[in-house]
């Protein structure tokens, strides 16, 4: 069986990393004090209020409306790139995981459904099951720039591979946005993302703020691999990931398999110690119906393909500890 992790920021932010917007932004803040028009503008208007790295995407789309001159933009984007390397570098190199955190998180890690509820590890059993499932070959995804999996993992040297035991193994690693130290993406979806009207049309632009467009420029293929990976993956697990449309792309990817296959299953982790505490937990009702309602519009999904049988395979942790250490 294909199991497919996709982390987002919030598996850094996990590990006690500051690498969100707010704390980027706060950097800019302190410690750029001189910058381009741009840069400078910028600060002014996408400012810590937004708090996940879609949102500041999303703005930096906006933001290109700001600009007439194309040439001015593209300085501005290899300018905001450099202090984001500068800064998530910093942040990168101060961690460094512990033994204790290594093996609680391969534990976690080969054990996917470990933290569903008893009635859920039931459901996902069945599902198991019904596929005849066994040994697991396991990729991740990672929207991040950081190495802090290949860390955790004791991965040196450009390895993506490893074998835990006998049924599982990890078989791919994939920055799709890029790593640190080389080019990274911080940009849309789509043209339709990007305000500026006669920056749609720049090709240049495009190269810089269309995540596809710019993996194709740089001649990678990490974005077809993904693309794959999802297309054949049974069991795929969000992690830190809020779903935001400048990813949208590959949530419509898993959305579109999810209608067209019955041997796939999703396992999100949700985290939200403000919505439910450990004495209140009949309010997961009310949390897992509305994720599930969000979950299906992000992914594309009509009401109409709303199935029983699809959202049998849907399934919703809550401020359990993957991956931490408590």
């Amino acid at each position: 069986m294909n199991i497919l992790y996709i982390f987002g920021n919030g598996f850094d932010k996990a590990q006690g990393m500051a690498t969100s917007y707010p704390e980027f932004y706060k950097y800019l803040q302190d410690h750029v004090t001189s910058g381009s028009n741009l840069l400078n503008q910028m600060k002014v208007e996408i400012t810590e209020d937004q708090k996940l790295w879609s949102d500041m995407e999303e703005r930096l789309g906006a933001f290109t409306d700001v600009s007439n001159n194309a040439d001015e933009f593209y300085d501005f984007y290899f300018e905001l790139n450099e202090h984001l390397q500068r800064y998530l570098t910093k942040e990168n190199e101060k961690f460094l995981p512990t033994h204790k955190l290594k093996t609680k998180f391969q534990d976690d890690f080969i054990n996917i459904s470990k933290y569903l509820g008893a009635s859920d590890k039931e459901r996902f059993n069945r599902f198991m099951k019904k596929h005849n499932f066994s040994s697991k070959d396991i990729s991740v995804i990672t929207l991040n720039y950081t190495n802090t999996l290949e860390k955790i993992l004791d991965l040196s040297g450009g390895a993506t591979t490893k074998v835990f035991n006998s049924i599982n193994t990890l078989r791919n690693l994939i920055h799709v946005h890029g790593l640190l130290g080389q080019s990274i993406i911080v940009g849309v979806d789509n043209e339709t993302q990007i305000k500026n009207e006669e920056f749609k049309k720049n090709d240049d632009i495009k190269d810089l703020m269309i995540k596809e467009q710019s993996n194709l420029v740089m001649k990678e293929t990490r974005h077809i691999q993904c693309e794959t990976l999802i297309n054949n993956a049974n069991v795929i697990i969000l992690f830190g990931v809020s779903l935001g449309d400048t990813d949208a792309r590959w949530w419509k990817i898993i959305g579109n398999n999810l209608i067209n296959r019955t041997n796939i299953a999703i396992i999100q982790h949700l985290y939200e110690p403000k919505a439910i505490s450990r004495t209140q937990l009949q309010k997961r009702g009310r949390l897992e119906r509305e994720q599930q309602k969000c979950f299906m519009q992000k992914m594309r999904i009509e009401e109409k393909n709303w199935s029983e049988d699809l959202t049998s395979r849907l399934f919703f942790t809550v401020n359990e500890p993957t991956f931490i250490l408590k």
